[in-house]
């Protein structure tokens, strides 16, 4: 009976963990995307999850929520932190969204791992336009061709979460 109490307990828990957004840096001020969270417009608008058609430059994420756009500040250099980027979030519509951003993260399906030093990167959502989010100190660790490295995002609001996989067009150089 002991053993089914605790995993009751530690499902809970992880559930619990699940339902949060917060971002993964430790150094962004947790109320910037505080404000997107009960939104009764945005809220209406991410769950209906019905997206029309392509947008140019939008990726749209698994589950319909949303489309994402990363554009990339700089030349991309794997072993610095010195690479930024901007994440924009749209609906079907192309209407902003301003969606918490709750994960950046850095994959390389040719070599099957992410990067390393997540907990340096910086995520900051725009005060005047709260759709975007900027994302600093990306660290890439190692150089790679086009293709070689993806990031994987995930947002979401009004405990709706969506992610969406998005290619990285060009190839991260060395220093």
């Amino acid at each position: 009976m002991k053993l089914h109490s605790l995993s009751a307990v530690l499902c809970l828990a992880f559930s619990l963990s699940m339902i949060s957004c917060g971002k993964k840096s430790d150094k962004s001020d947790p109320q910037d995307a505080a404000a997107v969270v009960d939104d009764p417009a945005l809220c209406a608008a991410i769950g209906a999850g019905h997206l029309h058609g392509d947008l140019t430059g939008f990726i749209p994420a698994e589950a319909k929520q949303f489309y994402v756009k990363v554009e990339w500040l700089n030349p991309l250099k794997s072993s610095t932190l010195e690479n930024k980027a901007k994440v924009t979030f749209v609906n079907g519509h192309a209407q902003a969204l301003a969606l918490r951003l709750s994960s950046f993260t850095l994959f390389s399906p040719t070599m099957g791992h992410g990067s390393s030093r997540l907990s340096e990167m910086v995520m900051t959502q725009d005060a005047a336009n709260p759709n975007v989010w900027n994302v600093e100190n990306i660290y890439f660790s190692m150089a790679g061709a086009v293709g070689d490295w993806v990031v994987d995002v995930e947002a979401g609001a009004c405990g709706i979460t969506d992610k969406a996989r998005v290619e990285i067009p060009v190839a991260v150089e060395i220093p």
